[in-house]
């Protein structure tokens, strides 16, 4: 026989149980539509959304924080550096690399991470382990692609090695590459390849570096229009959609290129720049190409990139419109994205790694995410 006691639910069940029961008032009060299929690509900042999160654009990542305890960040760093040193880049992610890179997520949308020192020494140390290894990697067969800062790659073949949007970091002192590191990464690079005037993808620092190389820096005309020693010494390919442009180097070599005619809204001209490489390898590297997605905007040329060339490589920036649309249209062998993290931009516009794999997801082409000074092998066929 049991006692009576053995029947009686104690205190605290029941508070517990009354709160599990209990409905969110915040979440009640504060409707809002949801489509759990749709990736929020072109959601406007001010549409309607929960209490919980800063922008509507925002609602599928995790709240960003005004401030974290050094002591957390610190740990947080350092386990991320572990884990993606131990788990690197590859086709198949496994599920503790990706964990990784959604806690960087977190210290990176604290809002005040691009002032703090430990954040700005992180930074610095894995771009300066990434142009350690540039200068003593040398590649025999395929390629290797290297991600350094926001949307800028290297990649080096047998024969060349191409730049792709570099710059130092951000305006915030502290948070940049000094220019003796610019200049070690010119020395490694056989041309530059600006997609647009905006001061996350082109810097005068930069440019000047790879002059003063005689190695060409390759720009749309109405970059540094402000000034013209500068702007002179760039060289302004045609924008169109083909045939390829020759494009010779300072060492005797050449790449095939094509600009095509980008834009980012209706006035800032982009360059989508497809190169191929002596061996045969194409890249397509789209600058912060986004817009209209109707008829007779750069989606209609766009559609065809794919039917017109074998890419191999797409870096995309990672927010833009219509991103599954621009996959399926160039149609390449890998995507590896860009633009997550520019810490220069406001918290809430600081892509991140969270919004990345949500809308890689649905698109079903294989994908590398990396984050900063990571690098990834890749030859024919891909695996």
């Amino acid at each position: 026989m049991h006692s009576r006691q053995s029947y009686r639910t104690p205190l605290f069940a029941l508070v517990l149980l009354a709160c599990a029961a209990a409905p969110s008032t915040r979440a009640q009060t504060q409707p809002f539509p949801f489509d759990p299929a749709d990736p929020r690509e072109s959601v406007a900042d001010n549409a309607p959304k929960p209490p919980f999160v800063s922008s509507a654009r925002r609602l599928l990542t995790a709240p960003e924080l005004k401030d974290a305890p050094d002591e957390w960040i610190a740990n947080s760093l350092d386990w991320v550096n572990f884990i993606l040193a131990n788990y690197q880049p590859s086709l198949v992610e496994t599920p503790v690399r990706r964990a990784a890179m959604i806690r960087l997520d977190d210290v990176l949308h604290i809002e005040s991470a691009p002032r703090k020192p430990i954040v700005q020494q992180y930074y610095k140390a894995r771009l300066e382990a990434a142009l350690r290894e540039i200068e003593t990697t040398r590649v025999t067969t395929g390629l290797r692609i290297w991600k350094l800062y926001n949307h800028g790659f290297l990649v080096r073949t047998a024969s060349v090695s191409v730049a792709f949007d570099i710059v130092p970091g951000t305006r915030e002192p502290g948070f940049a590459m000094p220019q003796e590191w610019i200049d070690r990464l010119a020395a490694q690079a056989d041309a530059l390849f600006i997609s647009h005037q905006h001061g996350d993808h082109a810097n005068p620092d930069v440019a000047r570096a790879f002059l003063a190389l005689h190695k060409p820096v390759v720009a749309p005309e109405d970059v540094w229009t402000a000034e013209p020693t500068l702007a002179k010494a760039v060289t302004h390919l045609p924008r169109n959609t083909g045939p390829a442009q020759t494009l010779t180097l300072a060492n005797g070599r050449s790449l095939s290129v094509v600009p095509y005619p980008g834009h980012q809204g209706p006035r800032i001209l982009v360059n989508i720049t497809l190169v191929t490489t002596p061996e045969g390898f194409t890249l397509v590297q789209t600058g912060d190409q986004s817009g209209s997605e109707a008829a007779g905007s750069d989606f209609d040329w766009i559609a065809q990139i794919g039917r017109d060339q074998k890419v191999d490589i797409l870096m995309p920036n990672c927010w833009a419109n219509g991103l599954g649309r621009m996959v399926r249209g160039i149609n390449p062998a890998l995507v590896i994205t860009g633009h997550e993290n520019e810490m220069g931009h406001k918290v809430d516009h600081r892509e991140d790694y969270t919004q990345t794999y949500t809308r890689l997801f649905p698109l079903r082409y294989p994908a590398v995410v990396m984050t900063w000074g990571e690098s990834f092998f890749y030859q024919r066929p891909l695996r």
